[in-house]
C-alpha cells in the first residue's frame, strides 16, 4: 500500500507544470526586496523558506532581518511568470536572467 501512494504521488508531479521566471522577497517592514529567477520557482520558494528558518541562509542581511522580524514579515511572491513555450531552441536561463535584470531595474527607478 506505501508503494501504491509513493507510485500516485509520483505521477502526479510528473503531471504538475514547473512555473519559472522570478521570485521577488519582500520584507513588509522596511520595504526591501531579495529577487531570484529560478526554473523552478515553489522549489526555490520552499529552499528559501527552509534555509532562512533554519539560519544557513548565504544573503546575510535577508537573514538577519529574517531572524530580526520574523517570516511574518515577508512576502514570497512570482514577480515573472515565464512561461514554456514549444520552441526547443529557447534558453530559459537565459530567459530568467533578462527578467530578473527587468525587475531589479524596476524596483531601482521606483526608489529614485
Amino acid at each position: 500500500m506505501k508503494n501504491t501512494l509513493k507510485k500516485q504521488l509520483r505521477e502526479k508531479a510528473k503531471d504538475h507544470p514547473i512555473t519559472m521566471g522570478v521570485l521577488s522577497v519582500k520584507n513588509k517592514v522596511n520595504g526591501k526586496e531579495y529577487i531570484q529567477g529560478s526554473l523552478n520557482l515553489e522549489a526555490l520558494t520552499n529552499k528559501m523558506k527552509f534555509l532562512l528558518n533554519g539560519g544557513m541562509f548565504t544573503q546575510s542581511q535577508l537573514q538577519k532581518e529574517w531572524k530580526e522580524y520574523g517570516s511574518e514579515a515577508f512576502i514570497f511572491e512570482f514577480a515573472v511568470i515565464i512561461p514554456l513555450q514549444e520552441n526547443q531552441y529557447i534558453n530559459y536561463r537565459q530567459e530568467i536572467s533578462k527578467a530578473e535584470e527587468i525587475v531589479i531595474s524596476k524596483i531601482k527607478s521606483e526608489l529614485y
